[in-house]
């Protein structure tokens, strides 16, 4: 079984000593290729920086959708609390006020019955938090945007690549041709 030569191409290599570069799929493909094998490993180098930055980007993506969410059911909830207060407010009591024996005012009576109450606890405890989602929001669309601009330059440096190693290949069948 280790003995059998792969059938994937015309090249025979064994299945456990695969060539030098294991990134190329198609091992004929890589014979094909113009380019002395060290551009072909630094096009695969820019390949995997390409993939790595790319699954990076998905985790910040997802972290960037949950934050959106997160943030959009606080204002939510922070509409809640505001409506409850001030539903609250127009048709309280003051006799059920938790103030009503400390003070006369009749503000401050009626925002301190239960369902007002209870309307500024939701929305001053969801004010709290937005502030710092907001943050997380805006830090991972931020690195999300850093790693679209380290995918591009990965995209940059393998092309940068594949045609330095042309150009290398070219220069180098010119001089057989004139050697010849």
């Amino acid at each position: 079984m280790g003995d059998k030569p792969s059938v994937a191409s015309a090249i025979d290599w064994d299945v456990h000593s695969p060539p030098d570069s294991p990134f190329i799929a198609n091992p004929a493909m890589a014979q094909r290729l113009a380019i002395a094998p060290a551009y072909v490993r630094r096009m695969e180098e820019a390949q995997r920086r390409f993939a790595v930055h790319e699954e990076q980007q998905l985790v910040y993506n997802t972290a960037r959708t949950d934050a959106a969410w997160t943030v959009a059911l606080q204002c939510g909830w922070l509409g809640v609390g505001g409506w409850l207060t001030l539903r609250g407010y127009r048709y309280a009591d003051p006799v059920q006020s938790l103030v009503s024996g400390m003070t006369s005012n009749r503000v401050l009576s009626r925002l301190f019955t239960p369902v007002p109450l209870l309307g500024m606890t939701i929305a001053g405890v969801t004010a709290v938090q937005l502030r710092s989602d907001v943050q997380l929001l805006l830090a991972a669309r931020r690195a999300w945007q850093q790693e679209e601009n380290h995918k591009e330059e990965a995209l940059a440096a393998r092309a940068a690549v594949l045609s330095e190693g042309l150009a290398e290949a070219q220069r180098l069948a010119e001089e057989g041709k004139e050697a010849k």
